[in-house]
C-alpha cells in the first residue's frame, strides 16, 4: 500500500504536522500499575477455581479481561486503576500494522489511559495505549518458537505498538519455566539475537517486587528496522516488558 493511499487512513482526520512519533513514553509507574491489576487478576482466577494450569491462551485472556473490566476497573479496587483513569481495556482488537498493509493485527489486550479533554497531545489517539500480547511458556509452548517467534516479534517488526516505545509481553508459565532458565538463554541464541534485533536482554528491575506467583518484571530493547509514514523518519528502538505469572 502506498504512501498516499494510506495517509488519510493513518490520519484519521489528523494532519501529519499535529502528531509526532513516537508517542511519549508510558514509564515504568503505569507499567508497574499494570502489573498490579494483572497479578490482582490472576489471584481472583485461582479464587474461582479458574484452570490455570491447563486453559488455552484465549480462555485465559479472555477470562482476565472479564475480571479487569467487571470488577477491577469498575470498582476501582486497585488504586490508580478506574474508569476515570482508564478506558475499557480492549481484547483482541484490530488494528493496523505500520505501514496499512496489514489491518487486522490483534494483540491479546490493549490498555488506554484517559487525559485530560483540555491537554493537547500531539499523538495518534487510536495507536496511544500499552499494547500486550499473552502467550503460555509451557512443554507444548515454548519460549522460542511460540514467545519470541510467534509474539515479542512482534513488536520488533512493525505488528503491533509501532507508534509507541513501550510494549508489553505476559507469560502464562507453568511446569517451571522462568525468564531466567527459559527466556533468557533462548533469546541469547544468535539468530533469535538477530532476528529480534536485540539490544538488552532482559534484566529485572528493582522497582517491582516478586510476588508468590510474579517474578519482577524484566526489561528488554530491541532495534525497530522499518521507517514512518509521511516523513517521521525511522522508527525508534522499542523497550519490552516482560511479566512471567506462575500459572501452575
Amino acid at each position: 500500500m502506498s504512501d498516499a493511499r494510506t495517509a488519510g487512513f493513518f490520519t484519521l482526520g489528523v494532519p501529519p504536522e499535529r502528531y509526532h512519533l513516537p508517542h511519549p513514553r508510558l514509564g515504568l509507574p503505569v507499567i508497574l500499575l499494570i502489573r498490579r491489576v494483572l497479578i490482582r487478576a490472576l489471584e481472583l482466577l485461582r479464587e474461582q477455581q479458574f484452570r490455570l494450569a491447563d486453559a488455552s491462551e484465549d480462555e485465559v485472556t479472555a477470562a482476565l479481561r472479564s475480571i479487569i473490566e467487571n470488577d477491577l476497573r469498575e470498582a476501582g479496587s486497585v488504586a490508580g486503576f478506574n474508569k476515570r483513569s482508564y478506558e475499557p481495556v480492549v481484547r483482541q482488537g484490530q488494528w493496523a500494522n505500520y505501514n496499512g498493509a496489514v489491518l487486522t493485527k490483534t494483540p491479546d489486550m490493549c490498555f488506554k489511559l484517559r487525559h485530560d479533554e483540555s491537554e493537547s497531545r500531539p499523538v495518534i489517539p487510536e495507536f496511544d495505549a500499552l499494547f500486550v500480547e499473552c502467550k503460555p511458556a509451557d512443554a507444548t509452548h515454548p519460549a522460542g518458537s511460540k514467545y519470541c517467534d510467534d509474539g515479542l516479534i512482534r513488536f520488533v517488526r512493525g505488528d503491533y505498538a509501532w507508534a509507541m516505545q513501550e510494549g508489553m509481553m505476559l507469560a502464562f508459565a507453568r511446569d517451571g519455566r522462568t525468564i531466567a532458565k527459559n527466556l533468557i538463554p533462548t533469546m541469547s541464541e544468535s539468530a533469535r539475537m538477530q532476528s529480534l534485533h536485540t539490544l538488552e536482554l532482559p534484566t529485572a528491575t528493582t522497582c517491582s517486587m516478586p510476588t508468590a506467583s510474579a517474578k519482577p518484571v524484566h526489561i528488554s530493547r530491541h532495534k525497530r528496522t522499518f521507517s514512518w509514514l509521511h516523513g517521521k523518519g525511522p522508527a525508534t528502538d522499542i523497550t519490552i516488558y516482560h511479566l512471567w505469572h506462575d500459572c501452575g
